[in-house]
């Protein structure tokens, strides 16, 4: 997907922002699909977040819909939580699931009024949109792809709201913190187009989500910027994202991850009925327990190479995934999986290059 105007923007406020604060990611590639690198000092500019506002394109990420007067009861018996407790122009974050209790991919569904949206990492898009589209037999329903039909622009941040209300007048009186609630949604107009405003707590700070048409991306992220909106790329949402202690697709969340395992409770509903993938969460839940979790580690060299095996005692008990220097905590920081008996706070264990990782709680920040 690629949004030309927009783009031409990003490439303007990189090169404004890394001369300023150069950054040797500046540029380079990350993933096989469209998404900003950096526009420049990733721990300055998270700082400015977190001080303001921040501006991310999230239109690399999966944007499908699911129509047809059966999609509510069909999907309810597909992904861990409760649907049937949403209204209109509600959301919650959920998951699709093997049978075996494996992860398919992490999810946030809204509630249309006649369609359910579901928002999912870029690299676990074809895949969420086979695994729901081959559990349809019977039912009047359809699983379809906007992707490409659909931007979505992000503010994060305790200025978020009112950078966003500077240029989206008619947004209503928002929650505390200066946010929307959590995956609600409000129907705006700015310039001219209609935008969707989705509560996005992501990043762990207040959040707003604009969902709106690729010509209406230029535009917006202009107004966003000259409101005081400051561009984050993906190192500095990277980093946001670690110290908020926040599990990411290709990171810490894979096919083999069990929802349990990463911490993502928060996507289950434990009174709802069937599910597939269920009888695996009420066993581990009822009866058992997972062998990891995920973790948060405060590093006392810096950030090693990715993937990075955890040993204790000489043996591997763990793995980090991700890792950052933190300019809150002044030193690198990272997320990964422990072993269970492992995880007291202040357990070290080691490095490959001989540094030491100390188990600490979540969020970091």
């Amino acid at each position: 997907m690629r949004h030309l105007p927009l783009e031409a923007l990003h490439r303007q406020a990189q090169a404004q922002l890394s001369h300023a604060v150069p950054s040797a990611l500046a540029n380079a590639p990350v993933f096989d699909f469209q998404s900003v690198v950096s526009y420049g000092e990733p721990g300055k500019l998270s700082l400015l977040a977190r001080a303001g506002a921040g501006l991310l394109d999230l239109s690399h990420r999966g944007r499908l819909a699911v129509i047809g007067p059966d999609r509510a009861s069909w999907l309810q018996g597909l992904v861990t939580n409760d649907l049937a407790k949403l209204s209109v122009g509600g959301g919650c974050a959920a998951a699709a699931l093997t049978n075996k209790g494996k992860l398919v991919g992490d999810l946030r569904v809204y509630l249309r009024p006649d369609e359910i949206w579901i928002d999912v990492d870029g690299t676990r898009r074809a895949a969420v949109l086979e695994h729901l589209s081959h559990f349809i037999v019977m039912e009047d329903c359809e699983v379809v792809d906007r992707s490409e039909s659909l931007a979505v622009l992000a503010l994060v941040g305790p200025h978020a709201a009112a950078v966003a209300r500077s240029v989206f007048p008619a947004l209503p009186p928002l929650s505390a913190p200066p946010a929307l609630d959590d995956h609600a949604q409000v129907d705006v107009e700015a310039l001219g187009h209609q935008v969707v405003a989705v509560g996005w707590p992501e990043l762990g700070l207040p959040g707003i989500a604009l969902w709106l048409s690729p010509e209406a991306a230029a535009p917006l992220w202009g107004a966003l910027r000259a409101a005081g909106a400051i561009p984050l790329g993906f190192d500095a949402a990277e980093v946001l994202r670690i110290e908020a202690g926040r599990p990411r697709e290709g990171a810490e969340l894979d096919e083999n991850v069990i929802p349990l395992e990463a911490l993502l409770e928060g996507a289950i509903s434990d009174s709802k009925g069937c599910y597939l993938g269920q009888e695996v969460i009420a066993r581990i839940t009822h009866r058992g327990h997972v062998n990891r979790k995920l973790s948060g580690f405060k590093l006392s060299g810096v950030a090693p190479a990715l993937p990075a095996a955890l040993t204790h005692d000489g043996k591997v008990v763990g793995e980090l995934r991700s890792a950052v220097q933190s300019p809150s905590l002044a030193q690198a920081i990272g997320l990964g999986y422990l072993r269970r008996e492992l995880l007291a706070p202040g357990t070290v264990v080691s490095l490959p290059d001989g540094s030491s990782a100390t188990l600490s709680p979540l969020p970091f920040v």
